[in-house]
């Protein structure tokens, strides 16, 4: 059982580190090209990497399992508002030609 939450706890802390390289991986994007895609796609997986870090400091506790789901439904509402944002004039072209 000890080892299970210590494997747990260090599979966590993995995808922690992950989500922020590929955050400082967006970064560094943004910073050359200041496109705004890369910072929205930043500002997600840092929020991925804080639900996981949330759900590895109270590894088992239920009662912190809703914020985890919190975080990540807005990590990933980031990620659809970063779509949308990168194709407004394609969307509001389309929307121009249906009237």
């Amino acid at each position: 059982m000890l080892e299970s939450m210590a494997l747990k706890e260090f599979l966590l802390g993995a995808l922690v580190m992950s989500d922020v390289v590929l955050a400082l991986f967006f970064l560094h994007y943004w910073r050359a090209t200041k496109d705004r895609f890369f910072i929205f796609f930043t500002w997600s997986f840092l929020l991925g990497g804080a639900s996981r870090l949330v759900l590895a400091v109270h590894l088992g506790n239920d009662e912190f399992e809703p914020l985890v789901y919190l975080i990540r439904f807005l990590s990933y509402v980031i990620i659809l508002v970063a779509i949308i944002d990168k194709n407004r004039v394609a969307i509001a072209k389309l929307l121009l030609q249906r009237t």
